[in-house]
């Protein structure tokens, strides 16, 4: 039996590379059943580039397409569209990020299929939003990190864009789907009615970035500061320890925790100096070049560890800066769910989870399947007969995402 607050929801998604499909696996995991409805050829996330982890998985993509069945249609032929839209009218939800101009020429646009199945939650991923830019393709590198002013945020001092990780855009716009989902899912056992739900990578990115995108509303000529010296608040700031790792202190209000952190650094000294006198935040912003300097001398003294144990211990906050590969190993991490095990066969292997969890515990978590490898299980099961395709060719279909 399926656990998960979303048991017996099915949903169809018609999904490209990370952004939608993130968001059917953030459904799978909370128990929704999950349809991977793909063009000839699958989705081309499976192509190249892909990386081959152990038991032959591809990580990658597995983190977002677990957990789900796969059916293979051809929606541009007629048998394609008719079981395709057959498909979409057993279930509760339909996910996508296909541009709006290929959803009308498919035939599986908002307003056609919503006409068809009133109660069916339309739920979508666009690059730009709906509107003038609608059809405009892009990955989380365009819309939601160059567009919307994020690259330029983080970028150098010399304005260079940082590389990004990649998927970030997609798997933030994909789990805020996935919310606006599971609410149009109760609002409908309310009226009966299902509804449309849009989130865009651009939306998602200045959203992530309200409390900067707030102020340039206000203030758009204020720069931000990109060096360590000259941080808003100099107690929120990196350190580099005695072993090169560096920490970061989380001292949001200098004052209240000032005497606190001079005994924790042994250097009641600092208070001997005017300029930081009391922590006060009003001083040490004036002078917070000359207190990151101080501070840098002091955290040099020794190892991160023995700093977080001190820091910690006196009530401070702080964090180690750790590495990727220590975070998915790290014993905090592991407790956190951030990784969990799903099931390979006879094997288990670790994956990725979504960042939710609840009392009841989550679905059970299983590889993504093969290109059309669930096709005639699941036209069996809505009694249509002829299966259109179910072995893959070399074509990646005539739709395109709108997103990665």
């Amino acid at each position: 039996m399926t656990i998960g607050p979303l048991a017996g929801i099915r949903v169809v998604e018609a999904g490209r590379f990370a952004s939608a499909p993130s968001c059917g696996t953030v459904l799978a995991d909370w128990g929704a059943e999950v349809i991977k409805l793909e063009p000839p050829g699958g989705d081309p996330a499976r192509g190249p580039g892909s990386l081959e982890g152990g038991q032959g998985l591809n990580p990658r993509f597995d983190v977002h397409n677990r957990s789900r069945r796969s059916v293979v249609l051809d929606l541009a032929t007629k048998d394609g569209h008719r079981h395709g839209t057959q498909l979409v009218g057993s279930a509760d939800v339909f996910v996508t990020n296909l541009r709006p101009a290929a959803l009308t020429r498919l035939g599986i646009d908002e307003p056609t299929l919503r006409t068809a199945f009133p109660r069916l939650v339309y739920a979508q991923v666009t690059g730009y939003g709906l509107g003038a830019a609608e059809n405009i393709r892009s990955y989380d590198h365009g819309a939601f990190w160059a567009y919307s002013g994020m690259a330029a945020l983080f970028g150098d001092s010399e304005g260079a864009p940082p590389q990004p990780a990649g998927g970030m855009g997609d798997r933030a716009s994909g789990t805020a789907l996935a919310g606006a989902v599971a609410a149009a899912l109760f609002a409908r056992e309310r009226t009966g009615r299902g509804d449309h739900v849009t989130v865009s990578l651009l939306r998602t990115a200045i959203w992530l970035m309200a409390s900067d995108a707030a102020d340039a509303l206000h203030r758009p000529d204020r720069p931000r500061e990109l060096s360590r010296a000259a941080a808003p608040i100099p107690t929120v700031n990196c350190f580099r320890c005695l072993d090169g790792r560096w920490i970061w202190l989380q001292s949001m209000l200098p004052e209240l925790d000032w005497d606190v952190l001079l005994e924790a650094l042994d250097a009641h000294w600092l208070d001997d100096d005017p300029r930081f006198r009391g922590g006060q935040q009003c001083r040490v912003q004036q002078a917070r070049s000359a207190l990151v300097e101080a501070l840098d001398e002091i955290f040099r003294r020794r190892t991160a560890e023995e700093w977080v144990g001190r820091l910690r211990a006196a009530g401070l906050t702080v964090a180690a800066v750790r590495t990727l590969a220590e975070a998915v190993s790290d014993p905090v991490v592991l407790a956190s769910g951030a990784i969990r095990d799903a099931r390979h066969g006879e094997t288990m292997y670790p994956t990725v989870n979504s960042p939710c969890s609840f009392g009841d515990g989550l679905a059970d978590a299983r590889p993504a399947p093969a290109p059309g490898a669930d096709t005639d299980e699941v036209l069996a099961e809505l009694s249509l007969d002829e299966p259109v395709l179910t072995t893959p060719v070399l074509d990646g279909g005539p739709a395109g995402p709108v997103t990665a």
